[in-house]
Parts: structure tokens; C-alpha cells; sequence
């Protein structure tokens, strides 16, 4: 029987948090539903541990990133909300596995810790990809560990073989476990976008709904680049670790939602694993 009881690609505007988007998350309605879809499903199989990756923590251009924290937190302070803080502790043991799994697999995998962080001058904080998932995974009631990474900026292939890693560090630790992809799609759908537009931003979210729904990895591997770049995304590696995770699993891909009204792309997506 598979530890991993689910995975979810969940994306990360500031305005799905009440306090912050106030009226305007009427306007992703639709997004802030299937979150809560999602983060009620994973609650209702009751996982000991969610694994979370975000493209918004320290980066590094050679490794991906593991918290090791014993206990993360953060805040949405910089958003101008500092009275919402969320804490997790840590899962020393599955952090352990995975960074084992990684080196066995060849995957340059840096632990952030307090050293480190001082000597690169950056925060071992909740960043807000993680973050905005993590508030509905809290408000539907998860109290259990987690296990922070941040992506690196790996080629796709490795990303993927990262996922792979950490499916099988599951496995061995005997936890039931759930992992969450936190990523946009295109930045630039519209001519008010703030990343600006672009026209082939559309083409490149519809390409990676397609493959989702499929899980085509291929199809991901295969996005030209130039395409990728038109896009300005930040959500590409996080889904390639997220298919990595599900490699081999007979796992049910569901689209909760895609909508983007303010011109960047907001998909929820889930991946159900049978037991």
C-alpha cells in the first residue's frame, strides 16, 4: 500500500487569503473553492506529513532546498497582515530519507539551515508559496509535520528525478504523506498583467493543463523553451517534481479549477492515489 495518499498543484496570488484580498477574491471565487476542494480532501485522509515545494524560497542555481528548520514558520507581514502567522514542525526523520533518496539518485539537494542561511543572508521562513497553500491546509484542520523545499534551478529532467526521490523516501518512512505543488502558470495573459502580455502566454498554459490532465510527462519535458520564457511562469518545476512524485502510480488527475482574471494562470489540480 502507497504512503502517499495524494498530491495537489495549488497556486499562491496573495489575494486567496480573506484578510488580504478582501473583495477582490470574489474575483477567484473558483480558485479559493477547489483550494479548500483539495485541502479538505487531504485533511480527510488525515496524512501525518505534507511536503510542500515552492518556486519563492532561497534558490539556488545547482541544488533544490530542504528547511530544516525543527520549526518553520511565517507570516503575512509583508503583505501587510502580520496577525496571520502559521508554525509547522518539522519531519526530521522523512527529511532525512529524502535527502538520502536524493543523493542516492544524484540530485545536488542543499540543506537550509541556520548556518547557512547567515552565511547567504536569507530567511528560513514559510515563504508565501508555501504559505497560502499551507492556510488551507491549516484552516481544514491539519495540525501534523511538514517537510519544506524550495526548487532549485535544476534542469526540468532532475526535477522530476527529485520527485522520484522523494516518492520512494515516502515509501520508506512509513508515513502517510501528502505533497503539494505551489505554482502559477503564465504571468503575462493579459494586456494588465503584471508581468505584461504576451501572447503565447495562453498556449503555454494550455499545454501543461493538457499534460496535467494526462500526466504526459513528456509533454512537459517537451515545452519549447523560448515558449517558457514567453510565459514568465514560476510554475513548471514545482509540477515537473509533482509528476516525479507520482511516477509510476495509477493516480486519478482531477482540474478543480483554472481561471486568470488578473492575467496570471491559476490552476488547481488534484491527483488522487488509490490505496
Amino acid at each position: 500500500m502507497s504512503n502517499l495518499i495524494g498530491c495537489v498543484l495549488m497556486p499562491h496570488p496573495p489575494i486567496m487569503i480573506p484578510a488580504i484580498g478582501k473583495q477582490q477574491i470574489n474575483e477567484i471565487q473558483s480558485t479559493v473553492t477547489a483550494a479548500m476542494q483539495a485541502a479538505n480532501f487531504i485533511k480527510s485522509a488525515n496524512p501525518q506529513t505534507i511536503i510542500i515545494i515552492s518556486p519563492h524560497g532561497p534558490t539556488f542555481s545547482d541544488a533544490v532546498g530542504v528547511n530544516t528548520h525543527p520549526r518553520p514558520q511565517g507570516s503575512f507581514a509583508s503583505f501587510g497582515i502580520p496577525d496571520i502567522s502559521l508554525g509547522f514542525e518539522t519531519d526530521g526523520l522523512l527529511v532525512q530519507k529524502i535527502l538520502r533518496e536524493a543523493d542516492r539518485l544524484g540530485i545536488n539537494l542543499m540543506e537550509l539551515n541556520d548556518n547557512l542561511a547567515k552565511t547567504y543572508r536569507f530567511s528560513l521562513q514559510l515563504d508565501h508559496g508555501a504559505l497560502i497553500p499551507l492556510y488551507y491546509l491549516h484552516r481544514a484542520g491539519f495540525r501534523g509535520q511538514i517537510v519544506h523545499l524550495t526548487v532549485g534551478l535544476l534542469p526540468y529532467e532532475e526535477l522530476y528525478t527529485f520527485g522520484k526521490a522523494v516518492q520512494i523516501a515516502i515509501q520508506a518512512s512509513g508515513r502517510k504523506t501528502a505533497v503539494i505543488a505551489s505554482g502559477d502558470l503564465s504571468h503575462r495573459l493579459t494586456e494588465d498583467a503584471p508581468a505584461g502580455y504576451n501572447p503565447l502566454g495562453a498556449d503555454f498554459d494550455k499545454q501543461v493543463l493538457r499534460a496535467l490532465q494526462s500526466k504526459d510527462v513528456k509533454a512537459l519535458l517537451n515545452i519549447d523553451q523560448k515558449l517558457i520564457e514567453a510565459a514568465g511562469e514560476c510554475g513548471l518545476r514545482p509540477i515537473l517534481f509533482l509528476m516525479g512524485v507520482l511516477g509510476g502510480l495509477k493516480a486519478q488527475s482531477e482540474m478543480l479549477s483554472y481561471e486568470s482574471p488578473f492575467g496570471v494562470g491559476y490552476a488547481v489540480f488534484l491527483f488522487r492515489v488509490p490505496e
